[in-house]
């Protein structure tokens, strides 16, 4: 998988930073008012690359429908719950 780019991985942690801090992906719109794009359309093709190299899923039909692939397995690693014991199957 190549590298990111500098300004995909700026977006990438733009989407991270809005789900810690509201809980929610950033829409399309947000992204592009907030890294200075002209158009949604333009949040998109970044958006686009990111889901094509495995960062992100996208959800069509939604605004809000971006989801982090990686941080999920991260926080799946980060619970930290504890194994008490074990139940056969």
């Amino acid at each position: 998988m190549r590298p990111l780019t500098p300004r995909q991985q700026q977006i990438l942690d733009m989407i991270r930073t809005n789900i810690e801090a509201t809980g929610m992906p950033p829409t399309r719109a947000e992204i592009a008012q907030r890294l200075g794009f002209r158009s949604a359309n333009a949040a998109e093709e970044h958006l686009k690359a990111l889901a094509k190299k495995g960062m992100i899923e996208m959800m069509p039909g939604m605004s809000r429908g971006i989801r982090l692939i990686q941080e999920d397995a991260t926080l799946v690693d980060n619970l930290g719950l504890p194994l008490i014991g074990q139940v056969a199957a």
